[in-house]
């Protein structure tokens, strides 16, 4: 068998092992093609629904828990409370409100406490700029550390 045959049969079983991420945010636009949220976008496709019977009764604001792979969600689900403790271990990319901070230590409404190092990049701000209620929009690599912290809208005054 050549090295080209051998690539090509292996190649479907690496796609397949590719794991879906879990994003836990909040809807900020569905043109029916592409759902938006702050900082990122999904391909819409195909996905199952669980808490709407159509992709059109997505509306901006609701809070979603979606499984995606490649760029194209797999699975969305409508949160009508906070995530479950499964959900809240597993995600990858998510948005929550600030409780309160202590030095690298982020205390959340929904998803709880998280800790941030000096590996964490920040967008649109720094450690300097958190105050309770503000809307934060986070990352994690697939170990749990977090990666990300983005402040979608700094000036704006946390509720």
């Amino acid at each position: 068998m050549t090295r080209t045959a051998l690539l090509l049969w292996v190649l479907p079983f690496c796609t397949l092992a590719t794991e879906a991420e879990l994003w836990l945010v909040e809807l900020e636009h569905n043109d029916g093609i592409h759902l938006q949220f702050q900082g990122a976008e999904l391909e819409l496709g195909s996905a199952a629904l669980t808490g709407v019977s159509q992709p059109d009764d997505l509306r901006p604001g609701m809070r979603l828990a979606i499984l995606s792979r490649y760029g194209v969600a797999q699975q969305i689900r409508v949160l009508a409370t906070a995530p479950d403790l499964a959900q809240s271990s597993q995600w990858l990319r998510a948005e929550d409100r600030l409780l309160a901070t202590a030095g690298e230590t982020l205390l959340l409404q929904e998803l709880g406490v998280l800790v941030f190092d000096a590996g964490t990049r920040w967008l649109n701000g720094s450690p300097a700029d958190l105050q309770p209620g503000l809307r934060l929009v986070l990352s994690r690599d697939e170990d749990g550390r977090l990666t990300e912290v983005l402040i979608p809208n700094p000036e704006e005054d946390p509720e």
